[in-house]
């Protein structure tokens, strides 16, 4: 099953019968399109979903602004812009750098 865009079409597409339900599909789907690691730093510890364009900022909880993350680069990143964040780490990798940003110009595309 493909990722859906929110927790909602999981409900209205009737692949789950209650919204709590639908948010950890839609959680679990999400870690699952990013192999389980963090999107930053590739950990595999203790993980927790991002919002790449933090809501405070305007970012919007769908899947096209959400990252599998560490809760460590979470927690670090908070409501910093992610690629001033991302480019001071010591784990920058282009190729997670390119990933993120071809999602994100999905999410500019779709907003």
């Amino acid at each position: 099953m493909k990722l859906l865009s929110s927790p909602r079409h999981y409900l209205f597409n009737l692949y789950t019968t209650s919204s709590a339900e639908a948010n950890r599909l839609w959680r679990r789907k999400i870690k699952e399109k990013w192999g389980n690691e963090c999107a930053y730093c590739g950990s595999e510890e203790n993980l927790t979903i991002d919002h790449v364009i933090p809501r405070s900022k305007g970012g919007m909880d769908t899947s096209k602004n959400m990252v599998c993350c560490c809760e460590s680069c979470n927690q670090d990143k908070a409501h910093t812009p992610w690629k001033e964040w991302y480019f001071a780490q010591d784990f920058f990798n282009v190729e997670q750098y390119n990933r993120i940003q071809e999602m994100l110009l999905e999410y500019f595309i779709n907003k």
